[in-house]
């Protein structure tokens, strides 16, 4: 295959013009940054390095949720006016604050902000033009004030929903008179229409000489490919951005194990890398936007396991570069805001497929900019083969300049061939062009550069060369991470801190992030206390699904622990309705309510539940407030009232560890004196987890290993077994559950050292990342595990080990 790199073929225009990379953050994605930031700033920093600075991804385009307290999908971001009289809270989130520590870093990146949903008052107003603008404005203002930030744009339209058309020449019309303005809002750019792999607003657009005129920038979200309504755009002037695309979802440690390499299948590393590739020569687009960059979440949230950089141990400072990081780095290190795309030397053959917003049967991808006479090529191949490319470049100033040729693909251990300099080429003169070929290996990504990443591509620390262990050496290793020890308290005073932490942050307690409703410390009755913000007339429209008031916090790898709280109950017309409740082993964040909790309701009745489902009930006699606790012990549950036990419960299969929980309905309730406790001194109270994926399973006849699955299994993946498939682990400790969901159909013998566990009856039905197989109790040893299937699917996530 030949690559013509040929400057005769560039189109010096705006919109040919590569405009960097986009973060989003949004649906709690930067929540725990906060906390980072207080907790261990030199780790906060370095995150914000790894993102904003040129010694990382050098991000140049930030753009914001406008928050209205639902939950966008993966958590809830808050209204900075929940009610139209209040004064604007900037402080509340972690989107506008991070955007003012980033511009720090990166002078000139630019911001945008966009909404899902809209506070209540605004969907009621008789108005809602003139409301819905009224809100934007004081967004706009309230981050000047606060943290002197200008927007360079905003995104008119609600998040993939359909076109407004009106609404978006109205903002538009009202940007541009505005005078009540602390910088000129005439010079905001409008992005839209911001739709899910859809291109309703350039018909549009075409049809109305105002719209067209109003929308500065076309974006869609998850689609690489454009319409000719696009192309009829493009030709007019209009620039395209790719303005919500994924960053890679998989766990390359474990699934190199299983595809060689760790970057294959739909939404893997090559794949997101050939959606980048293909954006410009089959959408016209010069902008990707990874939605998001770093998850400062905790796992379990819905569309979980997305990231460059993981960051969810605030207590520690852990953080985690994903395999996505060095994709990211092969475009973002040579490709530099304002070089121009070279038509002749972009193409990409695949295809829509997979989830539908993957490609699929590419056979060739690649993408080429230049800029200052040097240019720069990232060819990917997600092939099984090798494929040889021959480079020729003609009309450049540096065409025969030395290029260096880095390189990322599959190895031992799996990150050890990830982004390394692999060669230095020097072109030939041939018929008044400079050639040179090159060979990708399979399942990798290569990058073509007259350019060297000077400006410190990676940290000092980062081992180059042919004698570089890995990728990861640079960074924290997953053994590094350390436990949130316990006990654990919070009375939220924080009387160790500056005056200002919670001010700074809009109320948010340390380490939470809510799924439903909005947790704030304020004062009650002389006292610092948690308080759940959303009642009725506050709760803003849907996007997605928002569950009832509910946050988490701690370390997921709790497991033998009791957590406690004093509720106060704020005054309900509706006292059956009206519950506050603590919760333990909260593992799933995109079901709500998660794990055991016991809920205590204003009337003095009681319900213990596993996730929404009450188990047992009883009744109390009612009280303003009430002290709660949920003990986790092994596979048994109590519950506790003003330290009296209300009940025990053991569930028919394992909940695994989790973190703890505060629910509410939606009423003013508050908690106080937060305690989490061990349940022993003396046994461990926290476990190991391992995937399916992990060199601790061995296996061996009939498995399917699911490299890319659902978002509720561990790390997406989970291995399926079928009649005569074995699968053998070994672990040192007192414990193991083996945990993935099961639809009670399967049968399977299960011993360890020797003994039975199971015995080959059927296995009761569990939901994801519970756990129908589990020993306790064993001496504290060496042990082997073995697994047999006899009937049915066997549907492996992973496993728990105590310690």
């Amino acid at each position: 295959m030949k690559i013509t790199i040929d400057a005769d073929s560039v189109t010096y225009s705006e919109n040919t013009k590569f405009h960097g990379f986009g973060m989003v953050s949004g649906n709690n994605s930067s929540r725990l940054l906060i906390d980072y930031k207080w907790e261990h700033p030199d780790k906060y920093q370095e995150i914000l390095e790894l993102i904003f600075g040129k010694s990382g991804l050098n991000i140049t385009h930030l753009k914001l949720e406008m928050g209205s307290d639902v939950n966008s999908s993966s958590g809830t971001e808050p209204a900075i006016l929940r009610r139209e009289t209040e004064t604007p809270d900037i402080t509340r989130g972690a989107g506008f604050q991070l955007a003012a520590d980033a511009k720090r870093i990166h002078p000139d990146l630019t911001l945008d902000m966009l909404w899902w949903s809209e506070p209540r008052w605004v969907t009621d107003s008789p108005d809602v033009y003139a409301a819905r603008y009224f809100w934007y404005a004081q967004n706009l203002r309230a981050a000047y004030r606060t943290y002197g930030l200008k927007f360079d744009y905003v995104s008119a339209n609600r998040n993939e929903r359909a076109v407004d058309a009106e609404w978006i020449k109205y903002l538009s019309r009202r940007l541009k008179e505005e005078t009540d303005c602390p910088y000129r809002f005439a010079d905001i750019r409008l992005v839209a229409a911001d739709e899910e792999a859809r291109w309703d607003i350039a018909a549009k657009m075409l049809a109305d000489d105002e719209l067209f005129d109003a929308v500065d920038i076309v974006g869609t979200h998850y689609t690489s490919f454009c319409d000719d309504n696009v192309r009829a755009l493009l030709a007019r002037g209009k620039t395209v951005w790719f303005t919500e695309g994924c960053p890679p979802m998989s766990y390359s440690k474990g699934t190199s194990r299983f595809d060689g390499s760790g970057l294959t299948g739909i939404n893997g590393v090559l794949d997101v890398a050939d959606r980048i590739a293909a954006m410009f020569p089959r959408g016209g687009m010069t902008m990707y936007e990874f939605q998001p960059v770093v998850s400062a979440y905790y796992d379990g949230v819905t569309f979980c396991h997305k990231q460059l950089i993981g960051a969810c141990d605030p207590w520690s400072g852990f953080y985690s570069v994903e395999s996505g990081f060095p994709m990211a780095l092969h475009f973002a290190r040579f490709f530099r805001k304002g070089d121009y795309f070279v038509p002749s030397a972009c193409l990409c053959d695949g295809r829509a497929g997979g989830d539908g917003h993957a490609l699929v049967g590419t056979e060739h991808s690649f993408a080429t900019v230049c800029g200052g006479g040097d240019y720069s090529t990232v060819i990917v191949n997600p092939s099984a083969v090798p494929k040889r490319y021959d480079v020729e470049v003609t009309g450049l100033a540096n065409a025969s300049a030395p290029v260096s040729v880095w390189e990322t693909r599959g190895g031992e251990p799996f990150d050890r061939h990830y982004f390394q300099k692999v060669q230095t080429l020097t072109p030939a003169p041939q018929n008044g062009a400079y050639v040179y070929s090159v060979t990708l290996a399979p399942h990798s990504l290569l990058t073509l550069s007259t350019r060297e990443p000077s400006e410190g591509s990676l940290p000092a620390a980062f081992p180059q060369g042919p004698a570089a262990p890995s990728f990861s050496a640079a960074f924290p290793s997953p053994k590094e991470r350390p436990i949130l020890s316990l006990p654990y308290e919070d009375d939220f005073s924080y009387a160790a801190y500056p005056p200002d932490y919670l001010s700074s942050r809009g109320g948010a307690p340390r380490y939470t992030t809510d799924e439903g409703g909005a947790f704030e410390v304020c004062r009650r009755n002389g006292r610092n206390v948690l308080m759940q913000q959303i009642t009725p007339e506050l709760i803003a429209e849907e996007w997605g699904l928002t569950p009832p008031p509910v946050t988490n916090f701690g370390d997921d790898r709790w497991f033998n622990y009791r957590m406690s709280a004093e509720v106060l109950f704020a005054k309900s017309d509706a006292p059956e309705q009206n519950y506050a409740g603590v919760g333990v082993r909260y593992r799933l964040g995109s079901d709500g309510a998660s794990g055991m909790n016991l809920r205590l309701y204003e009337n003095g009745e009681w319900r213990l539940c596993k996730e929404n489902e009450p188990v047992m009930t009883g009744r109390v006699a009612p009280a303003d407030s009430a002290a709660l606790c949920l003990e986790a012990d092994g596979e048994v549950f109590r519950a506790l009232i003003d330290g009296r036990q209300a009940c025990e419960y053991r569930p028919a299969v394992l909940q695994t560890a989790g973190r703890a929980a505060l629910y509410s309905s939606y009423h003013t309730n508050a908690f106080a004196d937060i305690k989490i406790t061990p349940i022993s001194p003396h046994a461990p109270y926290f476990i190991e987890r391992f995937d399916d994926t992990d060199a601790v399973f061995t296996y061996s006849g009939d498995w399917t290993h699911e490299l890319m699955s659902s978002f509720k299994n561990y790390r997406r993946t989970v291995s399926c077994g079928r009649q005569g498939a074995e699968v053998c682990l070994r672990f040192f400790g007192t414990g193991f559950a083996l945990f993935g969901a099961s639809d009670g159909r399967c049968r399977v013998l299960v011993t360890a050292d020797g003994v039975p566990v199971r015995g080959g009856e059927p296995l009761p039905e569990a939901y994801f990342r519970e756990a129908p197989i589990y020993r306790f109790g064993l001496e504290p040893k060496e042990h082997v595990v073995k697994l047999k299937v006899l009937e049915g699917v066997y549907r492996l996530d992973g496993v728990e080990f105590l310690p």
